[in-house]
C-alpha cells in the first residue's frame, strides 16, 4: 500500500512538472506578430503551440526587445525571443530559427523610384522601424547616417500612414507587417516593395540547454504539421515562414 502511494504521488508529481508554466520573453504590440489586447498573433500562436508540445503552459511577458536578453540572462523568464548576436554570446542556448522577418522598403507607385540598393534611399524622406539603422547593416546605416529626412518609430501603423498621406517618400519595415496595416487603412495607396535586404530569422534563447532542445524537437513537430501553414494563412493570408532547420531532411 506504501508503494502504490508513493508510485501515485511520483506520477502525480511528474503530470505536475509537465504541466508546469513557462514564462516566455516576447516584444511589445506588433500586429500581425504580436497583439497585446488579446495576447494573440502569427508569434503568441505559434510559441503557445510549441510550448504546449513540450508539455508546458506558456505564459507570455512583453518587454520591450532591448530588455530581453537582460532579464533572461538574469533568471526572469525561462525562454526568450532573439536574434543570435553570434559575436557575443555569453551562456545562453538558441533554438533553430522558429521566424522570419523580411525587411523591405515601400514607396507609392506614383513616386516611380528605383531602388536597388540601401545607398539609393541617401536623401529621400524616409520613415523606418525602431533600431533598422543597427540590424539592416552597414551599407545601410551609411545611407541613413546623414540623411537629415530620416527617422525611426515604434509606430508602425504611424509609418504605413505617412506614406500614404504622402508624408515620406519610403518606409522600412516587415513585409507582413506592412500588409496588415494596409488592409486596415482608410486610405490604401499602390505601392512598390523593394527587396533589399536578407531576411532576419528569430530563434529561441534559452539558459537551460534541455528545454533548449525539448523545444527544437516541438518546433519541428510544429513545422512539419498542416497546422502551421494555416496559422501563416490566417494572420499573413499566404505562406511565407519557410525556414532553415537542421534536423529537417527533404
Amino acid at each position: 500500500m506504501i508503494k502504490w502511494l508513493v508510485l501515485c504521488i511520483s506520477l502525480l508529481c511528474c503530470a505536475q512538472a509537465l504541466s508546469a508554466p513557462v514564462n516566455v520573453l516576447v516584444g511589445q504590440n506588433k500586429p500581425p506578430y504580436i497583439r497585446l489586447e488579446a495576447v494573440s498573433g502569427y508569434e503568441i500562436e505559434l510559441l503557445r503551440e510549441v510550448v504546449r508540445r513540450m508539455g508546458h503552459e506558456a505564459v507570455f511577458i512583453f518587454v520591450p526587445n532591448a530588455r530581453i536578453r537582460s532579464l533572461l540572462e538574469s533568471g526572469n523568464g525561462d525562454i526568450a525571443s532573439l536574434q543570435p548576436n553570434l559575436a557575443d554570446e555569453t551562456g545562453l542556448f538558441f533554438s533553430q530559427p522558429y521566424i522570419r522577418y523580411q525587411n523591405v522598403v515601400i514607396t507609392r507607385s506614383n513616386e516611380e523610384l528605383t531602388l536597388q540598393h540601401p545607398a539609393d534611399l541617401a536623401g529621400k524622406s524616409v520613415v523606418a522601424f525602431q533600431g533598422a539603422n543597427k540590424v539592416l547593416g552597414p551599407d545601410y546605416r551609411d545611407a541613413v547616417r546623414l540623411n537629415q529626412q530620416y527617422s525611426e518609430t515604434v509606430d508602425q501603423r504611424a509609418q504605413v500612414d505617412m506614406l500614404f498621406n504622402n508624408r515620406v517618400q519610403a518606409i522600412v519595415l516587415d513585409r507582413n507587417i506592412f500588409t496588415f496595416h494596409q488592409q486596415n487603412s482608410n486610405a490604401p495607396a499602390a505601392v512598390v516593395m523593394h527587396e533589399l535586404f536578407s531576411s532576419t530569422l528569430y530563434r529561441a534563447a534559452f539558459r537551460d540547454p534541455v528545454m533548449q532542445r525539448d523545444f527544437d524537437r516541438a518546433l519541428l513537430s510544429v513545422t512539419l504539421d498542416a497546422w502551421y501553414q494555416q496559422l501563416q494563412l490566417k494572420y499573413f493570408m499566404q505562406v511565407n515562414q519557410q525556414l532553415p532547420n537542421k534536423y529537417y531532411c527533404e
